[in-house]
C-alpha cells in the first residue's frame, strides 16, 4: 500500500514538470525566433575588419540654385589592426575607440519596427525613390572577418539608409540584398554620422606610465640622444651617461606626454612646408617605449610666437609613422622638462643605500684631525633598536655613540642631494672631469671622506642577495674667489655641488657623537639630599631639601629625575675646566649643585658646576667626576631658573 502510494505521487510530479517544460519551453523560443526575426542583419555583422561610410554630395532641392561650390561627398574607411581600429580614408590616424564600438553596436543590434519587400512598391505605384533610397543619404559597407582563423570570410554587406518616416522619428533602410525596406529607430543616423571630428582619436602618446619601460628624447640643438630605461621599480640613464634617473620627475614626465592631444588637424592644402613646421629636423623627438609596442611624437616649431611667460605653447606636430600633420598644446612646463632631461630628470640624490644595511660609517679630515668611526653594534634584545659604538684614535677606549644622533645622519645621508650653486646653474657640476678639475675643485685634499660599508641586502624573490659593499664619498671645499662645496663617490664619474652648510652635518669630534645619556643611577640609590648653593663665599644655599612625605615642589622634582638619568643636551669639552666662557667672557663656574646618595657610590655625591646663564637656551654645566663640559635640556633650565632667579615679593597693598 505504501510502495502505491508513493509510485503515484512521483507521476504527479512528472505530470506537473512535464507540463511546465513543454508550455515554458515554446514561448521561450518563439520569444528567441521573434527577436531574431526583427534583427535586420545577421552573425556576419558581430565581427567586423572594415567599414566604409559614404555620404553623397547633397542634391539641391526641386527648383532650388546649387550650392556653390558644391559640398563633396564624405568618404570614410576604418579598418581593424588586431583589437584597434584606425582611420584610413581621409587621413591615415587611429581612430576613436569609443565611436567605433558605437557603430558596431548599432549595426549588430539594429532592429526593425517593422519591414515590407520591395517587391511591393511597384504594385502601390511607388518607387525606391520614395523612401530616400534612389539616392540614399548614407551608404554602409561592412566587411565581416573570418569564422574562423584559414576559413573565407563572408563578403561584404551594404546598408543603404533613406529618408526619414512621415510620422515619428524612424528611418527607412534598404536591406544587404536589396529585398526589404525595413524602418528602424532614427537614433540610427546619429550613431552612423560620419563625422570625422568625432571619429578620429585626439591622443597621441598611449603607452601609459605603469607600461612604460623606455623614453628616448632627442633635440634639434643636440644630436646625442637622451634614453632612459624602467629597471623593476626604478629608472636608468642608459645615454649619453649612465647613472641613476630620478622616478618622480620621469612618471610626471610621462603622464605629461600621455595627457597632450591634438588641437587641431591641418588638411594637406593648408599644411605648410617642413622647413616652416620644423618638423624637417623636429625641435623634439619623443619615443617611448611599452610592451612589444613603439611611439614617436615630433614636436616642431611653434604655430605662433609664443609669450615669454606663457604656460602653455602650441607646436606643429606629427607622428613618425603617419603623414598627417598637426598641431597640440604643450605645457612650457613640460617642453622645459624634456629640453633639459639630462638634469631635470637625473636621480639629485648622491647616495643610493638603505640605512639599515649599514653596519659601520666612518669621517675623516685633513690632518691632523683624527678619523672617526661609528660602528653598529648586535641589539642585545630582539625587538629593540641597535646600538652604536664610537671610536678614535683620540679615546683611549670605544663609547656608546649617541643612537639617535647616528639615525638622524643616515637620514641626510640618504637625502643628501645635489644642489644648483646659483639659480640657472646645473647641480651636475661635471659628468667627466680632469684631473686638473678634480685638483681645482679641492678633491686632492677634501675637507671630509665619507665611508659607508654596507650588509648584504636580502635576497628578493627573482634575485640573490647583493655581496657587502662600500660607498665612499668626498666633500670638497676649494675656498678662496670659490665659496661653493663639491662631492664626488669614489668610483664614479661625476662631481656634484653641494650647499656649503653640508659640512656642518659632518663634524669630527667624537664629544659630537658621544651617547647624551651621561650616567643613570641605579634603582635601589636614592637621593638623601639637594644642595643648590653658590661656588664661591659663604652665602646661604639656594635650595636645601631633603625627601618627606610631602611630594617636592615642581622646580625640585624636575632636577631630581634629570639627576638620576642625568642626560646632557650638547656635549662641550671633553675635560673639566677651571673657568668657562659666558657671553665671550671666560668665568669660574658660578653654582654648585650637589647630591647626597644612599648607598653612596665608589665616586662620592653626584656633584654638577653651574655657569651663569648665558642665553635663552644655553647654560653651561660641568662635572669634575666625569671630566665633562655640557649643555643641559630645557627642562633642567626652566627649573634652575626658578631656584635661581625667583620672582621678588608682590608689593604691599596700598592702605
Amino acid at each position: 500500500m505504501r510502495s502505491t502510494f508513493t509510485a503515484i505521487l512521483l507521476a504527479l510530479n512528472l505530470a506537473v514538470f512535464g507540463y511546465l517544460y513543454f508550455s515554458e519551453h515554446p514561448w521561450s523560443s518563439t520569444g528567441r525566433i521573434e527577436e531574431n526575426r526583427r534583427r535586420v542583419l545577421g552573425p556576419e555583422a558581430a565581427n567586423l575588419t572594415a567599414l566604409d561610410l559614404l555620404a553623397p554630395a547633397p542634391r539641391p532641392a526641386p527648383g532650388a540654385e546649387p550650392a556653390t561650390p558644391a559640398a563633396p561627398e564624405t568618404r570614410i574607411r576604418l579598418e581593424r589592426t588586431g583589437e584597434a581600429w584606425f582611420l584610413t580614408t581621409p587621413l591615415n590616424w587611429p581612430a576613436n575607440d569609443f565611436a567605433v564600438r558605437r557603430i558596431l553596436t548599432a549595426l549588430q543590434f539594429l532592429e526593425h519596427e517593422t519591414s515590407f519587400p520591395v517587391s511591393d512598391l511597384a504594385r502601390n505605384g511607388q518607387t525606391l525613390a520614395d523612401y530616400g533610397l534612389a539616392a540614399p543619404r548614407l551608404v554602409v559597407t561592412a566587411t565581416p572577418a573570418p569564422a574562423t582563423p584559414g576559413t573565407v570570410a563572408a563578403p561584404p554587406f551594404t546598408l543603404k539608409i533613406g529618408d526619414g518616416t512621415a510620422v515619428g522619428k524612424n528611418l527607412y533602410i534598404l536591406s544587404p540584398d536589396s529585398t526589404r525596406i525595413h524602418v528602424v529607430d532614427g537614433a540610427l543616423a546619429e550613431a552612423l554620422a560620419p563625422d570625422l571630428a568625432k571619429l578620429r582619436s585626439d591622443q597621441l602618446l598611449t603607452v601609459p606610465v605603469f607600461e612604460a619601460r623606455a623614453l628616448t628624447l632627442q633635440t634639434s640643438a643636440n644630436t646625442t640622444r637622451t634614453r632612459l630605461r624602467r629597471d623593476q621599480t626604478r629608472w636608468l640613464f642608459e645615454a649619453p651617461i649612465t647613472t641613476r634617473a630620478a622616478k618622480t620627475p620621469v612618471d610626471l614626465a610621462i603622464n605629461g606626454l600621455n595627457a597632450l592631444r591634438v588641437t587641431r588637424f591641418l588638411a594637406p592644402a593648408e599644411t605648410p612646408a617642413p622647413d616652416l613646421t620644423g618638423l624637417a629636423t623636429p625641435r623634439l623627438r619623443i619615443t617611448l617605449e611599452g610592451n612589444a609596442r613603439r611611439e614617436t611624437l615630433l614636436l616642431g616649431l611653434p604655430v605662433k610666437p609664443a609669450a615669454p611667460d606663457g604656460e602653455t605653447i602650441e607646436l606643429f606636430a606629427r607622428l613618425d609613422d603617419r603623414a598627417t600633420t598637426f598641431t597640440t598644446t604643450v605645457p612650457t612646463e613640460l617642453l622645459n622638462t624634456l629640453d633639459r632631461a639630462q638634469t631635470t630628470l637625473r636621480d639629485r640624490a648622491l647616495l643610493d643605500f638603505d640605512p639599515a644595511l649599514v653596519t659601520a660609517l666612518s669621517l675623516a679630515a685633513p690632518e691632523p684631525a683624527p678619523a672617526l668611526r661609528l660602528q653598529r653594534l648586535d641589539a642585545t634584545t630582539p625587538g629593540t633598536p641597535a646600538a652604536w659604538q664610537l671610536a678614535s684614535p683620540s679615546l683611549a677606549a670605544p663609547l656608546r655613540a649617541d643612537r639617535e644622533l647616528v639615525e638622524k645622519l643616515l637620514r641626510q645621508l640618504q637625502l643628501l642631494s645635489a644642489t644648483a650653486p646659483k639659480p640657472g646653474a646645473s647641480p651636475f657640476v661635471s659628468d667627466a672631469p680632469t684631473a686638473a678639475e678634480i685638483e681645482n675643485l679641492g678633491f686632492n685634499r677634501p675637507e671630509r671622506t665619507l665611508t659607508l660599508q654596507l650588509a648584504p641586502a636580502p635576497a628578493a624573490a627573482n634575485s640573490p642577495a647583493s655581496p657587502p659593499s662600500t660607498l665612499v664619498l668626498q666633500i670638497a671645499a676649494p675656498g678662496g674667489a670659490d665659496p661653493g662645496a663639491y662631492a664626488r663617490i669614489l668610483g664614479q664619474p661625476y662631481v656634484y655641488a653641494l650647499r656649503p652648510e653640508t659640512l656642518d652635518a659632518l663634524p669630527i669630534a667624537p664629544r659630537l657623537w658621544r651617547e647624551r645619556a651621561l650616567q643613570t643611577l641605579p634603582p635601589a640609590t636614592t637621593i638623601t639630599r639637594l644642595v643648590l648653593r653658590p661656588a664661591t663665599g659663604d652665602a646661604p644655599p639656594l635650595l636645601d631639601y631633603s625627601p618627606s612625605a610631602t611630594p617636592p615642589p615642581a622646580p625640585v622634582a624636575t632636577l631630581l629625575a634629570a639627576l638620576r638619568a642625568l642626560r646632557a643636551q650638547t656635549l662641550i669639552r671633553e675635560d673639566y675646566p677651571a673657568t668657562v666662557p659666558v657671553d665671550g667672557v671666560e668665568k669660574p663656574w658660578a653654582y654648585i649643585l650637589e647630591a647626597t646618595l644612599e648607598p653612596a657610590l665608589p665616586t662620592g655625591p653626584l656633584i654638577l658646576t653651574l655657569a651663569e646663564r648665558s642665553g635663552g637656551r644655553t647654560q653651561f654645566a660641568g662635572s669634575p667626576t666625569l671630566g665633562l663640559v655640557f649643555t643641559l635640556p630645557q627642562p633642567v633650565l626652566d627649573a634652575l631658573w626658578t631656584l635661581l632667579y625667583p620672582a621678588p615679593p608682590a608689593a604691599p597693598a596700598a592702605p
